[in-house]
């Protein structure tokens, strides 16, 4: 591997120390972004693979520290920018020499044998980004070892554990502490030896009843049971941004990044007077670990199939993929029957369930008008029967997608699980939640099991947070004394018995389970299928719809609005339908042809709708 991947520090330093030479002054760039991403070919996003990745380890010390890696997850936590020192001036002991050092990527710098390290001053203090990222929830086995091939494939592969050679490792020569943002000069950089020194402590932070040590807060994943997933799925970071993008990020973005990983144990401090630095906020980095980025990759709604950006992804290579591997005359078809046969035999046979469920699956929003997302949509799959299983279903949908959660929903559920992230101001920490997903992921809503119950405060609280994600695709936080909502595109399914508790769901198709079984499908096929909807799923754009076709929509819709019963807001689900459907068929354009199969979806289900009397006039 390149020095930038197996030394990048002693690269960074190399390349300031030129920037020096060359009669500059210390700065807070000085060109070693563009030379990394220049060295590594980093233009080109097939390149990435190369980088070794952290999601894709047993251990953390499956990589040594301070190595440069990928970290792919979700913005879990915002945290207040860091003030701290960019640059400080080492002196010779022996001959008095000064020179200044950067300490940008890096937690902690070191005095080398024989020199002493001093400030420069309030001018040398910079501001970098703090976030804390865990990893993609919901990701089923296939999309890990997916991306896991992609990585090998690129060369980066860790094929066994490294250990870290004394000189990979840079000297510390100041300490783990960030100035505090109020304002108050910062402590002065501490002399004592290393097995004496510590993080500072504030004086001002008293013991707080409840969760306050970084161990007891936990890794703080939106789906708890994910923290103890091994393979090093477990890997949570606290990742550090400069320059441009230290304050671009914000919650529930999905992220790649690539930076200098830093495991500085050695910083910690374990003894009870200390115990105020082991707060939430600034665990143990053996724990988790930092990460301080110099490249950012934001992957909106990220598949393994296609990891790429939406920019490198252009209409063009898009294209060219599609044509690559679905472009065989019938193969396509072929694909979608695939897909249908599989969702029908998890929805007991019912093929129009299965059809909504795939357009479901390729839903995405394109653009904005007003307030309103055009393209996404909600589904209730109603008049579940009984003895009917959730859980096939479930599995069925993450055979085809990389991210699913399926959550049932009783009034014991509501009133005890956290279902909206809520600010913790004692750890200063966003506590997450079952809600606080990556953009794209299925959320299939089980409402099977709900009974009578009373709901307490709680309870009422989080169904109206499962509500706005539904009807809003927003996600509501809890900040004690107000709400804030975060534009979160999810795609929902709400399964129930009869109609939703989750008023004006877009879609009700009441299920009509016929002789549904298993249905075998070939590996090759179901590779297809899972192309296909990554492929199509990147399509962020309008559906091409001709004159003609808009007049007849037009016309169809007059006469649906002759039953009381049709919502004029049914005109928007229906544009956002054709445009799912034609998705799944490899089209761009709505045909007369394919709006009238839309159509007949459309009338099959609202006569079951009205037998069913689910429709409120």
């Amino acid at each position: 591997m390149s020095a930038e991947i197996t030394q990048p520090l002693a690269l960074i330093d190399e390349l300031f120390n030129r920037h020096l030479a060359a009669g500059n002054a210390p700065s807070a760039e000085w060109g070693e972004k563009e030379h990394f991403v220049r060295a590594l070919g980093l233009d080109d996003e097939e390149l990435f693979a190369r980088i070794p990745c952290l999601n894709e380890v047993d251990l953390v010390d499956s990589l040594p520290p301070f190595s440069l890696v990928r970290f792919r997850g979700l913005v879990q936590d915002v945290f207040e920018p860091e003030i701290y020192e960019a640059t400080i001036q080492e002196t010779d002991d022996t001959t008095g020499n000064v020179r200044p050092l950067t300490t940008k990527y890096r937690e902690l710098i070191e005095p080398a044998p024989g020199k002493t390290l001093t400030s420069l001053g309030h001018a040398s203090y910079n501001q970098r980004g703090s976030y804390y990222c865990v990893p993609l929830p919901g990701e089923t086995e296939w999309a890990q070892a997916a991306a896991a091939a992609w990585t090998q494939a690129g060369g980066g592969a860790v094929k066994k554990p490294m250990e870290a050679s004394s000189s990979s490792r840079p000297k510390r020569s100041r300490p783990d502490e960030d100035v505090d943002m109020s304002g108050a000069v910062p402590p002065p950089l501490p002399t004592e030896p290393q097995e004496k020194r510590r993080n500072p402590v504030s004086s001002a932070t008293p013991k707080q009843v409840g969760l306050q040590t970084a161990e007891q807060f936990g890794l703080n994943f939106p789906i708890p049971s994910e923290e103890s997933r091994g393979g090093g799925k477990s890997i949570a970071c606290i990742v550090k941004l400069y320059d441009d993008d230290a304050e671009t990020l914000r919650l529930c973005e999905t992220v790649e990044f690539v930076g200098v990983l830093c495991v500085n144990p050695e910083v910690a401090s374990l003894s009870e007077e200390h115990s105020a630095l082991w707060d939430a906020r600034h665990p143990s980095t053996s724990f988790v670990p930092r990460l301080h980025a110099i490249c950012v990759r934001r992957l909106p709604l990220p598949n393994p199939l296609v990891p790429y950006t939406s920019n490198f992804m252009s209409e063009a290579r898009l294209a060219t993929a599609f044509q690559r591997n679905l472009g065989a005359p019938g193969l396509l078809a072929a694909t979608r029957c695939k897909a249908l046969e599989q969702l029908a035999s998890s929805l007991g046979g019912d093929t129009l369930a299965a059809q909504y469920v795939l357009m479901m699956l390729v839903s995405r929003s394109f653009a904005k008008h007003g307030d309103q997302s055009l393209g996404v949509w909600s589904l209730n799959l109603g008049c579940w029967p009984e003895g009917l299983d959730v859980g096939k279903f479930k599995d069925t949908v993450a055979q085809f997608v990389p991210r699913v959660a399926c959550y049932d929903i009783t009034a014991d559920t509501l009133n005890t699980k956290r279902w909206r992230p809520v600010k913790d101001f004692n750890a200063n920490r966003l506590v997450a939640s079952q809600l606080q997903l990556a953009a794209g992921t299925v959320v299939i809503f089980d409402e099977t099991r709900m009974a009578a119950g009373n709901l307490v405060d709680a309870g009422v609280r989080n169904v109206n947070a499962i509500r706005t994600l539904v009807n809003e695709q927003q996600l509501a936080c809890d900040f004690q004394s107000y709400e804030v909502k975060i534009p979160l595109e999810l795609q929902t399914i709400n399964v129930s018995l009869r109609k939703s508790i989750v008023a004006d769901i877009d879609v009700l198709v009441p299920l009509r389970a016929g002789a549904g079984g298993l249905v075998a499908t070939d590996s090759a096929a179901l590779d297809a299928v899972r192309l296909l909807l990554a492929l199509v799923t990147r399509t962020a754009k309008p559906l091409r719809i001709p004159e003609e076709v808009a007049h007849k929509f037009g016309e169809d819709f007059a006469v649906a609005r002759e039953q009381r019963d049709v919502k004029p807001e049914l005109a928007h689900t229906w544009m956002s339908l054709a445009r799912a459907f034609c998705l799944t068929h490899g089209d761009d354009e709505l045909s007369a042809e394919k709006w009238t199969q839309v159509l007949d979806l459309e009338g099959e289900r609202l006569q079951r709708c009205r037998q069913e009397k689910l429709l409120s006039p």
